[in-house]
Formats: structure tokens, sequence, C-alpha cells
């Protein structure tokens, strides 16, 4: 029986869904039964219990089954101090690093990268919310300087990239004991590894620290914790030195929603941006400079980022800082790598296989295809040994299908395609195709001058499943506690409805059904759909959201009033016009105005 997984939402999200599910999928039994939904909790507490288990067995259920499409939930992505005040909540004596990264990462990456997914992730605007929105977008004119603090040197300074000439075995050891277990990867596949000293990130800190203006730190510590995080560390570590308070847990200064913030919240005084990362690090600063200089412009049409997700490339690497002098070994079939490091050093070893780059690029190409898109636009550097494979995939394919380049598609070095997608984006309606970590953090600025509202995201399988994530807001906390304090929630729940959305149609239209059933399921997701936005169009929102529609006549609402407005437009959009009389009165009473 076709079913549909829901991963249930953290936090205010959380609250949100439960909103959307009493008063969008259960009054509408004749359409879609409530025997289709299975819920699963992957709350960081119940992570924790489990140790990641949880997940993995949900994974397993929902990727085994073809009849099934699961829906993700946002949840909690903890720091190390998170992990730790749960566990002391449980009374549980394991330290944050005793458990698996299941359990104390996010469970992105393996759900992304496990065998039965092999998933890409798809970030899109949702169809028909573009002119529903103005663009408020930010002022660079009165602009402070912005002072740029990365690792010189580039992706392969101190680091080796080999690209594998036959099908083979690779393994990382240190000191002769495995770290990473051997995984076998297909010809082409590229193996990377490389080592950050200590005193590099040590000397740019100071730099950065030394510049005397407020700095904006950005990494990925949550989820490279012994690669990111250390690096947080050792700015922290030299912020005490200088006689700064250290800047612990979350202060923005996740990568991601650093660099959006950086671009919708132009500073009047000197800031420095410090990226204590040789590869990403560049292209931010490339990316602001030049937003800063030419200004933001929102591309004109419809448009979405494809991230290549589904690898142990960046999220899913061994990274690990080194805790005494020694020496790694990589193993790449007979050969072996060498890399003398010492104590306090940090070295990361990530790769990806070639197979899993052609479906990557198969499913772009196929996603244009499906959108009507007008171009593809591919954002890597085949001069770049580690890009390069992604590069011959797109070319490789590109000959059997006749596409061409420069016309059907197009290669072009990562910065230069976010700084064309964010200052001078292409015409008409285009797919911008990035590596996973490049590709999240470009993608973290798509609503820029809109709304968290207008964006969502799906995971493209192997097997041709699309699984929708509630992305948007993600799991805001501070809404939950707002809404113990004044009784109602302000989650804006779009994203939440859209992910059900394109769900439920993913079940009429991928799993075994038969004509009638798939028939009722499309009809119901349409409508689910286009409820929201007709309700948008009559400037009914919550309070996030109101004030940059373009409905001349606009209401703020809670969260609860907002879901109840888009039930009634579903039961007139269904025929159910007695129900819809029925209920308006009731509705109108119980409706809370905010702002």
């Amino acid at each position: 029986m076709a079913s549909i997984d829901v991963v249930l939402p953290e936090e205010a999200a959380g609250a949100a869904y439960e909103i959307v599910k009493n008063e969008l999928v259960l009054p509408f039994e004749t359409w879609i039964s409530k025997d289709k939904f299975r819920e699963h909790d992957w709350s960081l507490k119940t992570r924790i219990i489990t140790n990641g288990q949880n997940v993995a067995e949900t994974i397993e259920l929902a990727g085994s089954d073809k009849n099934s499409i699961l829906i993700k939930g946002p949840g909690i992505t903890p720091t190390k101090e998170q992990t730790q005040k749960v566990l002391t909540g449980l009374g549980d004596d394991r330290k944050p690093e005793d458990l698996s990264k299941l359990a104390t990462g996010t469970p992105n990456g393996y759900m992304r990268g496990h065998w039965l997914v092999k998933g890409n992730l798809e970030r899109y605007e949702n169809p028909g919310i573009k002119d529903l929105i103005v663009q408020n977008l930010p002022s660079y004119e009165n602009a402070g300087e912005v002072k740029f603090f990365y690792l010189e040197g580039g992706r392969m300074k101190d680091a080796q990239c080999i690209i594998l000439e036959k099908d083979c075995e690779v393994r990382v050891e240190f000191k002769h004991k495995v770290v990473r277990q051997a995984e076998k990867l297909s010809k082409g596949s590229p193996v990377y590894f490389k080592l950050t000293k200590r005193s590099d990130v040590e000397d740019l800190c100071n730099k950065a620290i030394e510049s005397k203006n407020e700095i904006m730190f950005m990494s990925k510590y949550t989820v490279r914790p012994e690669l990111d995080g250390e690096k947080k560390k050792i700015y922290n570590d030299l912020r005490e030195k200088h006689g700064l308070e250290r800047k612990e847990g979350n202060q923005r200064d996740i990568v991601d929603a650093a660099f959006a913030y950086v671009l919708g919240n132009p500073s009047k005084d000197n800031i420095s941006v410090l990226v204590p990362d040789p590869s990403y690090g560049p292209k931010i600063a490339d990316v602001i400079k030049n937003v800063y200089m030419k200004g933001v412009k929102k591309p004109s049409k419809e448009y979405s980022v494809c991230r290549f997700s589904a690898g142990k490339s960046e999220y899913g690497g061994l990274n690990q800082t080194v805790k005494e002098d020694g020496f790694y070994q990589v193993f790449i079939g007979d050969k072996e790598y060498r890399i003398n490091v010492n104590a306090g050093d940090m070295f990361e070893e990530m790769h990806y296989n070639y197979d899993d780059a052609v479906r990557y690029v198969k499913q772009v190409f196929n996603q244009a295809k499906i959108k009507n898109y007008d171009k593809v636009v591919f954002a890597f550097d085949d001069k770049d040994l580690y890009d390069a494979p992604v590069a011959k995939a797109v070319r490789d394919y590109a000959l059997i299908e006749k596409k061409v380049e420069d016309e059907d598609f197009f290669l072009i070095n990562p910065s230069k395609v976010a700084v064309k997608m964010f200052t001078a984006p292409l015409s008409g309606k285009v797919c911008y195709a990035y590596d996973n970590l490049w590709g999240d953090i470009v993608s973290d600025a798509m609503d820029l001058g809109a709304s968290i509202a207008s964006i969502n995201s799906v995971i493209l399988l192997a097997d041709g499943r699309v699984w929708p994530e509630m992305g948007g807001a993600g799991t805001a906390p501070d809404l939950l506690i707002k809404a113990k304090e004044e009784g109602f929630l302000r989650y804006n729940p779009v994203p939440i409805i859209e992910a059900l959305s394109v769900g439920i149609k993913e079940v009429a239209v991928n799993t075994d059904l038969n004509e009638d059933e798939k028939a009722k399921l499309s009809e119901f997701a349409e409508a689910m759909h286009n409820a929201y936005i007709e309700v948008l169009k009559e400037g009914v929102s919550t309070p996030d959201l109101v004030n940059k529609l373009t409905a001349k006549n606009k209401k703020g609402v809670d969260t609860a009033s907002f879901v109840r407005e888009v039930r009634l437009k579903m039961h007139e959009l269904l025929g159910e016009k007695g129900i819809y009389n029925e209920l308006k009165p009731k509705f109108n009473e119980l409706m809370k105005e905010i702002r």
C-alpha cells in the first residue's frame, strides 16, 4: 500500500505541523486516508536515546519501500553544548563524542548518501508565489568596508587529489589503525585528502582579530565538528587571549546563514569576514565583493539550485583533529599515500563515486526538462581535479543527449556562477547545479529580499522518487518560546503545506495505485498548493510575510488562522461548498489578527 512517511519537525516547526495535519489532512479523509501516514520521531532527544538508530530504521523502511514517499521536517543540528544538555537531562553519563554522528549531527548527509536513497538535493522557488511578494532587496550604497580573511592556497594546499584509474577500494588509517572503513569506488572517482596546519588557522584568526572590526565568523562547525568546529575553538581561544569574550554556540555564524545575513544586512560599519577555509572562503569573498559593488538582482523567473549531495563528499567526509604526532595512510587499491601530521593539526579525506556524479548530472537535466527550464548551469571547474569528474559526466551525458555547451547548458567556475546568480542572473527559467557545500551556502541566500516561505527543497532519489523537505524557517525555537508567552504561534506554515502537497502528488504519480486513487490524490495535492497561494493573494499571511505581499488589503494572522483560511479554500476548490459554508462563520470568529 502506498504510504507517506513523515519525519516530524522539531520545536516551532513541529507545533505548526500539528496544526497543518489537524486542519489540512485529517478532515479530508474522503480524499486521503489517515492510515497512509507513518510518523517518525527524529528529535535530538530520541536520536541520543537510540544513538541514531531511529534515523537508520526510518531510512531502511522508507527507502526499501518503493511505494513510500518520505517528507522530512526540519530538525535540530546541535552544538556540543546542546547535546551535553540533553544527555545531562536524561541522566546519561555518555559524552557527546561517545555518540554516533547520526545522534549528534545532522541526519541529512546520511539520508541522502544512503545506498537506498542516493539522493541529491534541489532547492526551488515555490511555483506561483513569486508575483505575490514584493522584492525588498538590500542596498549597499552606504555599506562599510568588508575585509576578508580566509586560508590562502586554495583547495590543493597541503593536499592531494587522486583520480582512480580503475575500480578499487579506498580506506584511511592513522598509525595503522583504520579510521575510514574501506569503500569500493568506480574508475574516474576522485579521492581528496588534506592537512590543515593549526598554525595557519591561528595566524589567520589573529589577523582578523587585530583588524579591530566587528568579526563575522563563518564555518560549518555543526556538521564538521573536528574540522570547522576545531577552527572555531581556535578562534575562541585566541579571542580570549586578546581579552575578548568567547562566541560559543550558534552566533549566527554557521556559514550558510552567515553568508545570507551579510548579503541581506549590509552594515554601515566596517566588518571583517573570517572564513578559515581555503575552498569556500575565497568564493564567499568573491560573491560578497561583487554584490556590494554591483548590487543584488533577483531572477525574473522561477529558478532552482541542485546540490550534488549523495556522495561521501564534504559533510560525509572524514574530519579529524590530530591528537598526537603520527601519520595518516590513505590506501587506494594497492597504493599507499602517507601524510605526516602533528598533534593539533586537522586532517580531512573526502571522495565521491563517479557513478554518483553521472546520476547527479542526469537528475539535473531531468529536473530541468520536467520543469521546462530554459538553461542549466553547472558550477564545476574542469581545471579543479576534484570537480573535473563531474564536468566530464556533464559533457559525456550532453553528447549522448545532443545538448550543446554554452547554449543548452553551461560549465562555469563555481564562484563566477554564484556572482552571476546574485548580480546578473541569466534570463528565463534556470537550474543552477553546485557541489553540496557551496550549493548549501548559496541556496540559503535564495530567498534574499523575498521570504523563507518562497523556498522549499526536495531530495531526488536514484530510483526516480522525490522526497520533499519542509524547508523554510527551520525549527525556529525562538518562536516556540514566544508562543508560550503569547498563547498563539507566529510560525509561517507555507513550507510545511508545500512539502505535504509535493509529497502527496508524488504518491499519486510514482507509487502503485489504481487510476481513481491517483486522480483523487493529485486533485487533493493541487488543491492544497493552490489554496495557500489563493490565501496569500488575498493578503492573509503570518506576520513575517504579510508586509511583503503585493495584495492591497493585508491581514497578519497567527499560524492557526492562516491554516484555517487555507482549509476553507481547499473545501471550495474541491467542490465541498456545504462544508465551506458551515465552517466559514466559525473560522471568522476564531481568526486572530496580529502584527
